[in-house]
């Protein structure tokens, strides 16, 4: 009778761990059909930030993710959320996960715009102070013309933007000293005027990437400042790339003493010669698609990330009109900088191709150089041009891993290796000017490696990029 008793309990407790089991894998396997919504291919699943809701349409658009990491452990991620690109009631909202990034927060809001007093906000980019672990985000705020047309309940028409008013502004920033529960109100950044600006004093800029320590100390962030070109198609706005650096934010906790740098100094920022490279072709397509002008409108150089080099040297990369990433090189920690130059995969190699989108570079502990970008130079899978949408440029995503050759200056001194496929949308169903995948940023933490980036604009997804597949994508050393 005992034995007869102990079978059945053990009879039943196997029964309880198949059902588990059972359960588990079927949760696991929605879970992974939930995380490839929306996506053919996405090998290195890992988190979904945030899935925006058909029900919610002021949540719609999510898009200029950025991860940091507070003093506790926790990460904290912000992005730009409205109702669409450039809509007045967008804001910036952030996300907090205490668990490497598996699960996260409900968004909360930590700036929005006042459509009423045509006060808009878009794009934040974060940053923690090692010491205090106060948060700061800066961002634009900007003059929306539809604000209040909108706000009034007239809806929205861009023949009545008021320009070049419309989209103009300056830097602020905000900040937190209890990990984003209330923040201060906003300071302005003091800049001066760049030649570009329709009104001076005031800029059509945006922020992209956090803010970040350089090894030799410094806190700097980048924006693209943009020429006011209306009624020229947009596609053809010209812009320069612009370094600040944050003099005293590490040791300064008063907000009204914290010192700001724009460089280059004088009335440009870093732009690209259209004289050396007005002959690319993908350039000359955009020109002749919009009927422009290519040294009034091809000099672009936008959304810079920067990583250090040996000897000191700063490189940065941006999205450029020439249908490649373009690189520049800083020998003074960033006061000069030299003229853009196509990025390639090795000194004498191809030159990458990418369209007019985000291509961020990023360099882990151990030194090596990870690039994220299209494969695409706006000629490939049927796209007119490098804006071209509906998932013929930003689409799939690519990334590629690079290092640096001992004494070679050329290519600011990078070899990268084979490119691979890190996502893909799904472009057979509804598709639009924002369908494929964009904004994407690299970070590594505790050893690990993350891509974080969002699907048409409307999701913010994070990928685990496995060690193995980092070190099968890195060149050898000859």
């Amino acid at each position: 009778m005992k034995n007869q008793k102990n079978r059945t309990i053990c009879f039943l407790i196997s029964l309880s761990m198949t059902s588990l089991f059972l359960f588990s894998g079927c949760a696991n396997k929605h879970q992974k059909e939930e995380m490839i919504q929306g996506l053919i291919k996405r090998d290195f699943a890992y988190a979904d930030i945030f899935r925006h809701s058909e029900n919610d349409p002021e949540a719609a658009k999510n898009e200029s993710n950025c991860t940091v990491f507070l003093k506790d452990g926790a990460w904290f991620t912000t992005w730009g959320q409205g109702g669409h690109e450039g809509h007045p009631d967008e804001r910036i909202v952030y996300s907090i996960s205490k668990d490497m990034g598996k699960t996260w927060s409900e968004p909360k809001v930590i700036q929005e715009s006042v459509p009423e007093k045509e006060e808009h906000v878009a794009y934040g980019i974060p940053f923690v102070a090692p010491k205090t672990g106060r948060i700061y985000v800066f961002f634009f705020l900007t003059i929306n013309t539809e604000g209040k047309l909108w706000a009034s309940g007239q809806g929205l028409d861009f023949h009545k933007r008021r320009y070049p008013e419309h989209g103009s502004g300056n830097i602020h920033f905000i900040y937190s000293d209890d990990n984003g529960k209330s923040w201060s109100k906003r300071s302005k950044v003091e800049l001066p005027n760049r030649d570009i600006n329709a009104i001076p004093g005031r800029y059509h800029g945006w922020v992209n990437h956090p803010l970040q320590i350089m090894p030799t100390g410094e806190v700097i962030f980048t924006f693209a400042a943009g020429g006011m070109i209306r009624p020229l198609p947009w596609q053809l706005g010209p812009s320069e790339g612009n370094i600040v650096i944050c003099e005293n934010i590490l040791t300064e906790n008063n907000p009204a003493k914290l010192r700001f740098q724009m460089y280059p100094e004088g009335p440009h920022g870093i732009y690209v010669d259209v004289k050396k490279y007005g002959h690319r072709k993908p350039l000359n397509r955009l020109i002749r698609f919009f009927d422009g002008n290519a040294a009034e409108h091809g000099f672009s150089f936008e959304e810079l990330t920067i990583v250090s080099l040996s000897n000191n040297r700063w490189l940065t990369v941006g999205r450029t009109k020439l249908g490649c990433p373009c690189f520049s090189i800083s020998s003074d920690r960033g006061r000069s900088w030299t003229s853009p130059e196509p990025l390639r995969y090795a000194p004498d190699g191809e030159i990458i191709k990418h369209p007019m989108t985000m291509c961020p570079i990023a360099k882990t502990s151990d030194g090596r150089i990870v690039l994220l970008f299209c494969n695409n130079d706006g000629n490939d899978r049927g796209a007119k041009h490098i804006w071209d949408g509906d998932g013929r440029t930003r689409n799939p995503q690519w990334i590629v891993v690079g290092r640096e050759i001992a004494g070679e200056t050329r290519n600011g001194g990078l070899i990268f290796g084979k490119p691979i496929i890190l996502a893909e949308v799904d472009t057979s169903g509804e598709i639009n000017l924002k369908t494929g995948i964009s904004m994407p940023q690299f970070f590594e933490r505790n050893g690990r490696y993350f891509v974080c980036y969002n699907i048409n604009k409307h999701d913010i997804l994070l990928d685990e990029i496995p060690l193995k597949v980092l070190d099968r994508l890195t060149p050898a050393f000859d």
